[in-house]
C-alpha cells in the first residue's frame, strides 16, 4: 500500500485556534513567536484511503508552523530550511509521495530547490489546481453570460506555475490577458514566451500595479502567491459583473465586498471532493469533505503508485501534464467542485 504525507501550514491565527484550543489564550504576537520556535508536526493520520478504482493508500499530514504572511515577510532560505524539515519528517513516515501545499510548493524555484535534496517524489498539486481553475472559471462565465472572446482577464501571480499555465489556458480564447507579478525578470521571459505562441489574445504585462488591471478585467484570478494584495480589490474598484477567482490563504477578497457588491461572483477555483471512501476527516475552512487541489494531487499520486518520480515542480507551464493529472482525478473519483467561500455555488 502506497502512503504519501501532506505538508500544509496554518491559514490564520483562528486555524491555530482550530486545532490548539490553548492558542487562545496567548496574543498573536507571542503565538506567531512560537510558532518561528516550533517544529513540524504530524497533526492527522488519514488510514484505509480507497480511490474509485479500488486502490488503498494512507497518509501523515505534517504542519509547518508559519503562518502565510510570516513565510513571506523572512528570507526565503530560513523559510526552506523549515520546509525541509518538514519534509524530512514525511520521509520518516515512509511516504513514496510528500505533497508541498500553499506557499511551501512556491518557496525555493517552485519546490525544485527541495525536491533535489529528496529521494521522495515531490508535488506541489500546481497541476490539479490548474485544471480546477480553469475548470471553475469556464462554469462561471457561462453562469454569469460572458463573452470570453471579448473579455479581459487578470491572472496575479503570474509568474508562478499555476499562473503560467492559466496564461496558457486562456490563450486564443480570451481577448486579453494581463499578467501581474513582483518578479520582472520572470514576467518579462513570460511574455515573450506567451508572444512565441502566436496567439490572437494580447498579452500585457504590469509589475504589480494592480488598480488599473484590477478595474478593467472581467475575469481576476488570485494564484497562490498573490497574497496581500486588498488595497488594490475594494468594492469601488472592481468592474461590474467581475468574476474573480480568489485561491490564497489568507484571502485578498473578504466576504464583506461581496456583501457590498452582489453583482460580482466570487469563486474558490480549487475545491476538490474526494471519492466517499477517501475522505481524509481533516478540518479545512471549507464544506466538510472537501479538499484542496494540492492535496488532492498528492493523494491522486499515491493511489496511481506514480511515486518513483516528482511531479509538479519548478515554474515552467505544461498544459499536457495538467491534462494528465485531471484525467487520473477522473480515473479515481476525484471531482472538482464550483464553490464560493467553500460552499457550492449551486446551494447559493
Amino acid at each position: 500500500m502506497n502512503r504519501f504525507a501532506f505538508i500544509l501550514n496554518p491559514f490564520d491565527i483562528r486555524n491555530i485556534h482550530d486545532y490548539c484550543g490553548l492558542s487562545r489564550l496567548a496574543p498573536p504576537v507571542l503565538l506567531k513567536i512560537i510558532l518561528r520556535m516550533l517544529p513540524p508536526l504530524k497533526i492527522h493520520y488519514a488510514k484505509n484511503l480507497r480511490s474509485a478504482q479500488g486502490a488503498q493508500i494512507d497518509g501523515y499530514f505534517i504542519v509547518c508552523p508559519l503562518l502565510s504572511r510570516q513565510i513571506l515577510a523572512m528570507r526565503e532560505e530560513i523559510a526552506l530550511h523549515k520546509i525541509w524539515k518538514a519534509v524530512k519528517l514525511g520521509e520518516q513516515t515512509g511516504a513514496q509521495v510528500i505533497g508541498l501545499g500553499a506557499l511551501m510548493g512556491i518557496a525555493g524555484r517552485g519546490a525544485q530547490i527541495t525536491a533535489d535534496k529528496t529521494p521522495v517524489a515531490i508535488t506541489t498539486g500546481a497541476s490539479l489546481a490548474s485544471a480546477a481553475i480553469l475548470e471553475t472559471v469556464e462554469q462561471a462565465v457561462c453562469l454569469r453570460k460572458v463573452d470570453i472572446a471579448k473579455a479581459k482577464v487578470a491572472i496575479v501571480g503570474a509568474t508562478n506555475a499555476i499562473g503560467q499555465n492559466l496564461a496558457l489556458g486562456f490563450l486564443n480564447k480570451a481577448d486579453t490577458i494581463i499578467l501581474f507579478a513582483k518578479n520582472s525578470s520572470r514576467l518579462k521571459d513570460q511574455e515573450e514566451f506567451l508572444i512565441h505562441q502566436k496567439s490572437k489574445t494580447h498579452i500585457i504585462v504590469k509589475e504589480m500595479s494592480l488598480e488599473t488591471g484590477i478595474r478593467e478585467a472581467d475575469v481576476i484570478i488570485f494564484t497562490t502567491s498573490a497574497i496581500e494584495v486588498p488595497s488594490a480589490v475594494t468594492a469601488g474598484n472592481l468592474k461590474k459583473g467581475a468574476i474573480i477567482c480568489d485561491i490564497p490563504s489568507p484571502r485578498n477578497i473578504p466576504y464583506e465586498i461581496c456583501q457590498k457588491r452582489k453583482d460580482i461572483l466570487l469563486i474558490d477555483g480549487a475545491v476538490i471532493e474526494p471519492p466517499p471512501a477517501a475522505t481524509i476527516g481533516l478540518k479545512l475552512p471549507i464544506r466538510k469533505g472537501f479538499i484542496y487541489a494540492c492535496m488532492a494531487e498528492t493523494m491522486i499520486l499515491a493511489f496511481e503508485g506514480q511515486t518513483q518520480e516528482d511531479f509538479s515542480i519548478g515554474f515552467q507551464p505544461d498544459l499536457h501534464k495538467v491534462a494528465r493529472i485531471k484525467a487520473l482525478a477522473d480515473r479515481h473519483g476525484f471531482k472538482i467542485r464550483f464553490t464560493s467561500f467553500g460552499v457550492p455555488v449551486s446551494d447559493k
